[in-house]
């Protein structure tokens, strides 16, 4: 574990930005559209060398992978546990009525292009008994 007495080290949580061409076999995966999982995990390995080179680059002591591997933080429970699909509550954002500007660049998001509406989110639902389930490359 990297240690310092002299000063504070840096790090950082959540995600970074992802290459386009990872982004787009991510949804098209999500979107049920088939793609080589050994090709979607070379290319997470790959994207997860280049933001590190990155973070380690402009100084960051302690690096991680940017979530990578993650098409959205609050989607991919379903590829981690057994008992998530179909459909979930649709989350309604009508605070962003009033700021059209802040719309477009929440609903222009490559991570968010999934929304159902505008201003409307549907996500996974518990829909079983939930268990670890098997691991994948994402």
């Amino acid at each position: 574990m990297k240690r310092s007495s002299e000063r504070f080290l840096t790090t950082h949580t959540g995600s970074l930005p992802r290459p386009e061409d990872l982004v787009r076999m991510m949804y098209a995966k999500e979107e049920g559209v088939p793609v080589d999982p050994r090709a979607l995990g070379a290319r997470i390995r790959s994207a997860v060398e280049e933001i590190v080179h990155k973070q380690a680059g402009a100084g960051v002591d302690i690096v991680n992978d940017g979530e990578m591997s993650k098409p959205g933080y609050a989607t991919y429970v379903k590829d981690r546990l057994d008992g998530f699909g179909g459909t979930g509550n649709t989350f309604v954002y009508q605070d962003l009525v009033e700021f059209p500007n802040l719309a477009k660049r929440v609903f222009g998001d490559p991570g968010r292009s999934r929304r159902k509406t505008r201003r409307a989110m549907r996500r996974s639902a518990c829909a079983t008994r939930r268990r670890p389930g098997t691991t994948s490359t994402t």
